[in-house]
């Protein structure tokens, strides 16, 4: 939210510095961004950091203190805003700033999910299974834009490893790193049942919206780890109903054994390692959250539902048309 000229800033009350000689790191919360401190500039650098801790200074009388940062100022307090470290001082006159632990946050985030998700109509894709209607071309079809999640999977969470953390949130999210290592491989025998060779898949493209859900992930694991987490259940979710209509499709269609194998035993991985658990024992771990943190992770989520709807309804499409490539190698 960008702030006028005039209306006055300060740090939110919970956002600490960390200096070294040659870089101050700046948090709240799950959020941080490490500035360069150079000798010219560093004395001026401290200055800003000092008036926007105390407050009652506006952009213009920011810029006014700390002239030879004239240049910095304006990006450096929009990348302040956007990772919501900063508030107005009307703000905090009106509003009392709201923090909830992370259990908290979990239960209401997934209260607020469960609601989201009832606007919208049942999953076409177990409609379709549940009334078996779907076709052979739409079965493998599935199983390849999971592939490319499942494939792709350890490099989209690799990046989170490296945010601080404590050591149980790190034994979480290596232990889940390791979980999934090679689970491409259950797939890949899978699809070469009905004779999607490796080579094919090494050219694969996604749907757009597999690749949209793929790269979400992969901005949450580098830029906003808080995000991460809470994106985790909605990829890890249970559904044994889904998977029991899948296998009675896959049987209708006389569709190879190995073709559904597979598929089961990666899901009863998954439900084993209990990854359905994994965002609140990574919530479990974390202090306190932010309403700007709330906000921001509610509408992330939100979006990442819509995104994974609209990624059913393009696998029913596409392998639906007959003339479509299956799978999807372009030159």
């Amino acid at each position: 939210m960008q702030q006028s000229l005039n209306q006055s800033l300060r740090f939110r009350d919970r956002v600490v510095f960390k200096r070294s000689e040659t870089a101050i790191d700046i948090r709240h919360g799950q959020q941080g961004i490490s500035i360069a401190i150079e000798a010219e500039t560093q004395s001026e650098i401290y200055q800003l950091l000092r008036c926007l801790r105390l407050g009652g200074r506006s952009r213009s009388q920011l810029i006014q203190d700390c002239p030879g940062l004239q240049a910095q100022i304006p990006e450096l307090l929009n990348v302040f805003e956007a990772r919501g470290m900063l508030v107005s001082e009307y703000a905090t006159t009106q509003l009392a700033e709201t923090y909830l632990s992370g259990s908290q946050f979990y239960r209401q985030l997934t209260q607020s999910l469960t609601r989201f998700k009832q606007q919208f109509p049942p999953s076409p894709l177990s409609q379709r299974l549940a009334d078996q209607s779907l076709s052979r071309e739409q079965l493998i079809g599935y199983a390849l834009e999971s592939y490319q999640i499942t494939h792709l999977c350890t490099r989209l969470l690799a990046p989170a490893l490296a945010h601080p953390g404590s050591p149980t949130t790190q034994k979480h999210l290596q232990d889940f790193f390791v979980s999934e290592l090679n689970h491409d491989q259950l797939l890949e025998k899978s699809l070469s049942s009905v004779g999607v060779a490796p080579t094919a898949l090494t050219q694969m493209q996604p749907l757009p919206m597999t690749f949209a859900v793929c790269s979400s992930l992969s901005v949450f694991a580098q830029q906003d780890p808080l995000s991460f987490k809470a994106a985790l259940m909605l990829f890890e979710e249970d559904d044994k109903a889904f998977y029991e209509l899948f296998i009675q499709q896959c049987q209708a269609l006389a569709m190879p054994t190995d073709f559904y194998q597979p598929i089961l035993q990666h899901a009863h991985i998954n439900d084993e390692g209990g990854h359905d658990q994994l965002t609140a024992l990574l919530m479990n771990e974390i202090a306190y959250v932010s309403q700007a943190e709330q906000q921001r992770v509610k509408k992330n989520m939100t979006v990442l539902i819509e995104s994974m709807i609209l990624r059913t309804y393009e696998i029913l499409d596409y392998y639906g048309n007959e003339n479509n490539k299956i799978p999807r190698c372009f030159p």
